[in-house]
């Protein structure tokens, strides 16, 4: 039982752990070293009893330990001590603003503060600095400021402040003075990579905006690069009622796609099993500096790596077993991703529904709904997985959006298929238009056509009575209720 069941017992007791910690104040009361004293405690405990009761108790510990080290005890010196203030600081670029709706959101780490009469005081910490498009800076751009730092709010039962803490910004500010001391200079080392990767999505992202439609190049953008910054709101809004927010994602149904692409094509050119296994390793490195590393992606990555990893051994893994060492993985880098980021919370439960909920659905469809019915096998695999997502997702789409689709398993029907087509083709277009320019404008003008099947179908689903329901009142107490209710009805089909 201890080995067996393992990885989902302490998963279970890593949430469990994050979740007292976050909603129970309680748990606040005492230091960080006190549970950091505790989990090493049940650790060695844990190794010599090899209880499951023990591994409860030390990953419970080990979560509530590492989510306090975000929150430190002593904020002296840090931005947080000084909410609501007016004071100059220097501070350093550390990624590309995101220029959107004529204004630019720069995230800037503190080197220094400033006092009235320009003397230096130690300061540190992130902000989130939103400002006027132009002059547009760049990251490693050195900057003197004057303004408000501000606590940033919840707005609109978003708790914004959470989101981005999640990377470690902790203040805001608005329209603030600024005066650029010293231009970013060219990186050395390993950022000179990551500057290299980083102009290469630039250019990726020029071709998109050259070649295709506006809402094709935003799509195609958000598809394959993460980049959302030029999807209209109305667009957003119309894929999440249709339920195919997912398409405009990176998801671990892209990161699948891609990988599988670039294995069988390395493969396909003669390489060995063993060369093509480092390559694709390399590959998923690559594509995650390549669109910023989401959390999602990073799930999706390190199954990737994991699966990679299994087939080059010559093991089969369990795939849940994966998920969970993935997620706790994760969760020891990053606590708040659970609580903050929309995107990891729904790729987990996405997988999760496809491992525990899809085969019951699709047993369902064929012996209940589709008996007398002769369906393909795809399209049968298409509204089982889509319902099954839809049910372990729903009480996250329905807090975050207060609303759910009920014509997802339709839309995704009609849609999803297309995808692979659309990064094959994306994929070959971006390389020939660096060598053939012509010939890529011609796959650039396929792939125009089906996002913009794609878009005609979103915007037909949206206008069908019903396609979904708005819910505006949900509490974490009832997605707990949701969920028991779901496992009790799984485990009890399972037997």
């Amino acid at each position: 039982m201890f080995k067996k069941y393992f990885w989902p017992i302490s998963a279970v007791s890593f949430l469990l752990g994050l979740f007292l910690v976050h909603y129970f104040a309680v748990t606040k009361l005492l230091s960080s070293f006190f549970y950091f004293v505790l989990f090493l405690i049940f650790f060695f405990i844990t190794i010599k009893f090899k209880k499951n009761i023990f591994l409860i108790l030390f990953f419970i510990f080990l979560a509530i330990w590492r989510y306090l080290l975000i929150f430190p005890e002593n904020n002296l010196g840090r931005i947080e001590n000084y909410y609501g203030q007016d004071f100059s600081l220097i501070g350093k670029v550390i990624s590309e603003p995101e220029l959107k709706d004529n204004k630019q959101k720069i995230k800037l780490k503190i080197i220094s503060g400033q006092d009235d009469l320009g003397n230096s005081f130690k300061l540190e910490g992130k902000i989130l600095l939103t400002t006027q498009a132009y002059p547009l800076y760049v990251s490693g751009d050195l900057l003197e400021l004057s303004g408000d730092w501000l606590e940033p709010g919840v707005i609109e039962d978003f708790d914004y402040g959470l989101y981005l803490r999640r990377y470690g910004i902790t203040a805001v500010s608005y329209y603030p003075s600024i005066r650029k001391i010293k231009s970013g200079q060219e990186p050395l080392g390993i950022k000179k990579v990551f500057f290299i990767i980083n102009n290469f999505r630039k250019r990726i992202a020029q071709q998109f905006d050259f070649s295709l439609s506006l809402d094709s190049a935003s799509i195609l953008k958000a598809m394959l690069l993460g980049d959302k910054s030029s999807l209209n709101s109305d667009l957003i809004e119309k894929f999440s009622r249709s339920g195919l927010s997912h398409i405009i994602a990176i998801s671990g149904l892209h990161i699948s796609l891609l990988s599988s692409l670039f294995l069988n094509f390395l493969l396909f050119v003669g390489l060995s099993r063993k060369k093509a296994f480092y390559f694709s390793i390399l590959f998923l490195i690559f594509y995650l500096i390549l669109i910023g590393a989401p959390a999602s992606a990073c799930r999706a990555s390190l199954m990737g790596f994991l699966s990679f990893l299994a087939i080059y051994m010559g093991r089969v893994g369990n795939l849940s077993n994966v998920l969970f060492f993935a997620g706790i993985s994760l969760l020891l880098f990053n606590p708040l991703l659970v609580f903050g980021d929309l995107g990891f919370q729904l790729s987990f439960l996405a997988v999760l529904g496809i491992i525990y909920l899809y085969p019951i659905i699709k047993e369902i469809l064929s012996l209940k709904i589709f008996k007398k019915i002769r369906i393909n096998e795809a399209v049968l695999d298409i509204l089982s997985i889509t319902i099954s997502v839809q049910l372990i997702a729903g009480p996250i789409l329905i807090s975050s959006f207060k609303q759910f689709s009920l014509i997802a398993p339709l839309s995704n029907l009609l849609v999803v298929w297309l995808l692979p087509l659309i990064i094959s083709l994306s994929i070959i277009a971006i390389f020939l238009s660096f060598v053939f320019s012509f010939l890529g404008q011609l796959i650039y003008l396929l792939v125009d056509v089906i996002i913009k099947y794609i878009i005609l179908i979103n915007n037909i689903v949206n206008k069908i009575p019903g396609s979904f329901i708005n819910i505006n009142s949900w509490s974490i107490y009832l997605s707990i209720i949701y969920y028991l209710l779901l496992i009790y009805l799984i485990k009890n089909w399972r037997k």
